[in-house]
């Protein structure tokens, strides 16, 4: 004896002979209909799949929060973990110190090369002795050529060089003068091309929980750690209570440009199917909700950005859009 088959149907099919058969029995076409239409997803006589919809009974209602979608704030910013550094960089103090002695050696040979020149043409001294004198101007040179090299490495232009060479000294760093510190951060060397000098900056240390320290971009290293692939970046905050210590941890936020204004629903609206999609609600008599496919980008302070699905001013589901979801997903009880 053969098993049983189950004969499967179109929905248009098993309606037009279920209908007859209603009609003949009394039954309530309507009713059926509407039992018929309320599992989604609904397919039109075109066999175009309509969005999913919820219709929820007057106890329902107050579950669900929703609120017409409005623009938002995102800041375009990076975060990373730095620390409070010394109020200058040992590194480029004795970079500087370095730049300053070759600076003045060279002088002084270029001096006694000259002086050489003018007593060899009066044979006052030997070849030799000016050949010396040569070649120790030429390794002044070399030096302070390779010292300022050292400091374009540490982030010193050209002019600041010429300037510390005219001065013959080491200034006080700014940090020195006013109620001002330092902050150092290594940031990975792709993003390196987004910061620029006087970007704003905010700082905050574990020893100072809820407090900000504002500051801007100072100075962005040349060199990159070959082990980390890191860049310096190195900023300056104001601490006018001189409460930052060198050496403190620190996370810094770096904004790269100015915020962007973008249309956004709260995070709570937006719900992750299992295909990897994202879907928000909307609704415009707050009975009824329309599932929607959308495309989200930036995320800030619980809201999220929507770049297609939602248009500005609709009625979308802020609170509550899981509870849909899990009505449309419900296996059906036999």
């Amino acid at each position: 004896m053969q098993e049983g088959r189950t004969l499967l149907l179109p929905a248009a099919v098993a309606w037009a002979l279920l209908v007859p058969c209603l009609e003949s029995c009394g039954g309530d076409a309507s009713r059926a209909q509407a039992a018929i239409s309320d599992r989604p997803p609904s397919v039109a006589a075109s066999g175009v799949t309509a969005p999913p919809s919820v219709e929820l009974s007057a106890s329902q209602v107050d579950t669900i929060r929703v609120a017409p979608a409005a623009l938002h704030s995102f800041p375009v910013e990076m975060t990373e973990i730095g620390s409070v550094a010394f109020t200058e960089d040992p590194a480029i103090v004795q970079a500087e110190s370095t730049l300053l002695g070759a600076a003045a050696t060279l002088e002084l040979t270029r001096k006694e090369l000259e002086r050489a020149r003018v007593l060899y043409g009066t044979e006052g001294v030997s070849a030799r002795e000016l050949e010396q004198a040569t070649s120790d101007e030429q390794t002044a040179a070399a030096a302070l050529a390779a010292a300022r090299i050292a400091l374009h490495a540490l982030g010193k232009s050209d002019a600041q060089i010429d300037d510390l060479i005219a001065a013959g000294k080491v200034d006080a760093p700014p940090g020195a003068r006013g109620g001002t510190q330092w902050v150092e951060v290594n940031v990975a060397e792709s993003d390196v091309s987004d910061i620029h000098p006087h970007q704003p900056v905010e700082v905050t240390v574990p020893a100072y929980p809820g407090r900000v320290f504002k500051g801007s971009v100072y100075r962005i290293y040349a060199t990159v750690d070959p082990s980390l692939h890191r860049q310096t970046v190195r900023c300056e905050v104001a601490d006018p209570r001189h409460e930052l210590s060198p050496g403190m941890l620190s996370t810094v936020t770096i904004a790269l440009r100015p915020p962007i204004q973008a249309l956004a629903i709260p995070a709570n609206g937006v719900v992750r199917e299992g295909d990897g999609t994202m879907t928000a609600w909307v609704t415009t008599d707050r009975r009824r909700y329309t599932q929607r496919i959308i495309e989200i980008g930036l995320t800030e302070d619980g809201e999220v950005q929507i770049l297609a699905g939602v248009h500005p001013d609709e009625l979308v589901v802020t609170d509550g859009a899981i509870f849909l979801d899990n009505i449309i997903n419900a296996v059906p009880s036999d």
